[in-house]
């Protein structure tokens, strides 16, 4: 299979990053064919939609990039996706992006106080005032993405052709419980944290100081609602037993445990690029490198291509290691 595509995601661009960096950032991602950008409300964390608003200072829309962004949620997604909150979460997000319409909405995680029928409802409603090409969903249960659906196609309602979720070494209960289901219905599959966000680049141990997870999503500081999630899913004595092993086997082989983690989730994983012309089809993964060095680390990555067999089997035993933990990180 190809290899998915390749999004640019990060809650970190804000006021810390000036002109020249951002100009510097646009040209690299343009050389490397990065043309789809993953924008929501909630970036960069503490400065709620400044990501949004430096993406429509840039004109990016206007400079050949795609932009997918989804309704507001801060915290808990109840209530997040009536009628009235998606669309005025939407035209924030046009307003701030200087764009007319953006190319994936997604609603993300379930809005269990508000019925599924009727965020079908909303979203439906801005598809066709052309606010949007493509519904999606992320985070959201599979009994509840074929409720989604089962509704659409009973009222006529736009139909959700996007998920996008956890996806990477430790985090694989997707492939048996959501995958088929996206295939069968011929879903996008979007892969979110390839790194588990810094836990699988060696960055989290059960030592770890707030200083030295500064730049994962384990980082509580700057209103990081994902830090304790982050916590509960990975830091448990599982999870690290897996990443010393992990790093084990990578030394081994004379590999940075980091590209291990981005090269299988690439090469060896579900995910399918689609189509090698047409490339509007096809499985993506976002990463969201802190600096433009960190997006060069990930190219050299991509480029040193698929992973000797028995690393790849000593990988696959990785993951029945926490195979029962990891459950709890899908929704």
């Amino acid at each position: 299979m190809p290899p998915p595509k390749v999004y640019f995601g990060k809650g970190t661009i804000g006021e810390a990053w000036d002109k020249e960096k951002i100009e510097k950032l646009i040209a690299t991602l343009k050389e490397l064919g990065i043309r789809e950008i993953d924008a929501t409300p909630i970036y960069p964390l503490g400065e709620y939609r400044r990501t949004e608003q430096l993406i429509g200072e840039f004109s990016l829309e206007n400079r050949g990039f795609r932009i997918d962004t989804q309704a507001q949620f801060s915290g808990t997604p109840d209530g997040s996706l009536s009628h009235g909150a998606v669309q005025e979460s939407l035209d924030q997000s046009l307003k701030n992006l200087q764009a007319k319409k953006v190319n994936v909405f997604y609603a993300h995680g379930l809005d269990k106080i508000t019925p599924i029928a009727e965020q079908a409802a909303a979203f439906d409603a801005e598809y066709r005032k052309g606010k949007f090409s493509k519904l999606g969903l992320c985070n959201i249960r599979p009994d509840a993405i074929e409720e989604w659906i089962n509704v659409a196609e009973e009222k006529g309602y736009v139909k959700p052709s996007v998920f996008s979720g956890q996806y990477n070494l430790l985090c694989r209960t997707y492939e048996q419980t959501l995958v088929p289901l996206l295939r069968k219905h011929d879903f996008t599959f979007v892969a979110l944290s390839p790194l588990a966000g810094g836990f699988l680049a060696g960055k989290v141990k059960p030592s770890s100081t707030p200083e030295e997870l500064k730049g994962t999503s384990f980082d509580p500081s700057n209103g990081n609602i994902h830090s304790a999630q982050f916590r509960e899913w990975y830091d448990r004595p599982s999870m690290h037993a897996a990443v010393q092993k992990l790093e084990a086997i990578c030394k081994e082989h004379d590999i940075d445990m980091a590209y291990a983690a981005y090269r299988w989730v690439l090469h060896h994983s579900v995910l399918d690029g689609g189509p090698v012309l047409g490339r509007d089809k096809g499985d993506g993964v976002i990463i969201g490198p802190d600096s433009i060095g960190q997006l060069s680390m990930f190219v050299e990555a991509y480029g040193q291509g698929p992973l000797p067999d028995d690393l790849v089997k000593a990988l696959d035993g990785i993951w029945e290691d926490v195979k029962e933990d990891s459950k709890s990180i899908v929704t």
